[in-house]
């Protein structure tokens, strides 16, 4: 499918969810624009309040807009209103102009407190940002993120004490406001931590799929590897397993392989492979390390499956990017390329954070980044 057809499902999608959202909770539909429904409980004020962060990104005073539903002068108030003004700074210093930010809310689900005072309210958020190049034409980016966020009584109302979330674009954001170096390194190294390493299956090794016997030229198959990135960007494939808040190498893995790249077979420390045993289900599925890890990924494609190139400009969609958050040396991250956007720059799709069509550089000044690109063919 095309880039443009993909880009037509998204926004279909983000507005199927909005519009069963504001079926389900009226309560909160129109408070981004018009402030704070002193009627609305925590999942509506925490709905209303994701919303209004995509509202302040296109907006001259985000603080105003954020205002209604944060604890006044906090520092969340703080740290959200520089984080909504750095990303359309961030947008903006690839010579793009922001058009129009939505957010779509799902998944809601809220734990009140005993004494009823406070409230857990869990939630995830897609930000769907459209963005008009100098040559008018228009882009589609979106974005998924979790959220836990923490609400308590403010008077009549409810009002956001609280939001943890990973967003790998926050650092670049903040430091696209001037945020100072402390705070943008301090995002930096949040996203660093929250990569934890995965686990392996508590199975022992095991062989992965067996190898051909005889030799074949195999090609790789850019459109079915974009293909499957643009259809998995902002969802998971629930035939995988997947690994919360750190299942980037996992989504490339997958990607890869739908573009035919050949697997491996090996232990689970060596190799690169995944074995459904036979089944539609994940429960009891095999993988190497090299499948599910970023650093382990790197090692065993360079060379075997890809080749290091020098820049972003000479990669192709079905290609790979790996960043270092903040330039210690360690790798944290990988991307898809999924082709360009209306002004001949990059764009990719990952997980997690979950990006559809997203500028490929979504790190600060500090990050480093390593640039795949994947063998035409491979002889097995």
């Amino acid at each position: 499918m095309s880039r443009r057809h993909w880009a037509h499902l998204v926004t279909a999608a983000v507005a199927l969810a909005a519009a069963a959202l504001a079926a389900a909770a009226p309560a909160a539909a129109g408070t981004a624009a018009s402030g704070r429904d002193a009627t609305a409980g925590p999942a509506a004020t925490a709905t209303a309040y994701l919303q209004a962060r995509a509202t302040a990104i296109t907006a001259s005073d985000p603080a105003a807009v954020l205002a209604p539903y944060v604890v006044a002068g906090s520092t969340l108030a703080r740290t959200e209103a520089t984080v909504a003004a750095g990303a359309a700074l961030h947008g903006a210093s690839t010579g793009r102009t922001l058009d129009e930010a939505t957010c779509s809310v799902g998944a809601l689900s809220t734990r009140p407190a005993a004494d009823g005072a406070t409230a857990s309210v869990v939630a995830h958020a897609v930000t769907t940002l459209t963005w008009r190049s100098r040559s008018g034409k228009t882009d589609i980016e979106a974005s998924g993120i979790d959220h836990t966020l923490t609400m308590v009584r403010s008077g009549d109302a409810w009002v956001v004490a609280g939001d943890a979330y990973v967003d790998d674009l926050k650092a670049a954001c903040l430091e696209a406001a001037g945020a100072s170096r402390a705070s943008v390194r301090a995002a930096s190294r949040a996203v660093e931590r929250a990569a934890k390493p995965v686990a392996l299956p508590a199975a022992a090794p095991r062989l992965g799929p067996a190898t051909r016997r005889y030799n074949d030229i195999v090609e790789y198959d850019r459109p079915a590897a974009q293909d499957y990135a643009d259809s998995y960007a902002l969802t998971y494939n629930p035939t995988f397993a997947r690994f919360s808040g750190v299942d980037c190498a996992n989504f490339a893995s997958q990607c890869a392989r739908a573009g035919d790249m050949p697997q491996a077979s090996g232990s689970t420390s060596s190799g690169w492979w995944y074995d459904k045993q036979g089944t539609s289900s994940p429960g009891d599925d095999q993988y190497s390390l090299s499948w599910i890890n970023v650093t382990r990924q790197m090692s065993y494609w360079n060379t075997r499956k890809s080749d290091w190139e020098t820049s972003a400009g000479v990669l192709s969609r079905g290609d790979f990017i790996y960043y270092d958050w903040s330039g210690d040396g360690v790798w944290d991250h990988v991307a898809v390329v999924a082709g360009t956007n209306s002004s001949g720059q990059k764009v990719i799709d990952a997980h997690t954070t979950d990006h559809y069509h997203v500028y490929w550089k979504l790190g600060t000044s500090s990050t480093k980044y390593k640039f795949a690109r994947v063998r035409a063919q491979w002889v097995v």
